[in-house]
């Protein structure tokens, strides 16, 4: 299970670096909520999972809507943060402690340690539309 991870990070990791995507299916290692989510790649908003469209809303801990579940589900779906914390990301649109962890761990992993704050400005929307 172990090496499924680490294979799911690497092959997500590559994705991100070379503009692709991944999906994956009937695998233990995917994300439970990844079937329930409808996560796309558009050409005009990027990543997107259905709730929220936009990329000016800021978000911090204690928003609430569908911009927070936009969040939540793009992290939960087009990251490889199930493959490291091997819990889902609950998509329920309450930024609580939970989901800032998971924007703090993406802001970390994915837009370097310089950009780690825990809100979801325009810079962090616009890199969650591109993973």
């Amino acid at each position: 299970m172990k090496n499924v991870r680490k294979f799911l990070v690497v092959l997500t990791t590559a994705a991100a670096l070379f503009g692709g995507s991944v999906a994956v299916a009937g695998t233990a290692s995917a994300a439970p909520a990844a079937a329930a989510e409808n996560c796309r790649k558009t050409q005009t908003v990027g990543w997107y999972c259905g709730h929220h469209a936009g990329r000016t809303v800021v978000l911090a801990q204690g928003s609430k809507g569908a911009a927070v579940r936009e969040v939540q589900a793009l992290i939960a779906n087009t990251t490889a943060y199930y493959a490291y914390h091997s819990t889902p990301l609950h998509v329920d649109g309450d930024y609580g402690p939970a989901t800032r962890a998971a924007v703090r761990w993406f802001q970390g992993h994915y837009m370097g340690s310089g950009h780690v704050d825990g809100v979801v400005g325009p810079n962090t929307w616009n890199r969650l539309r591109k993973v």
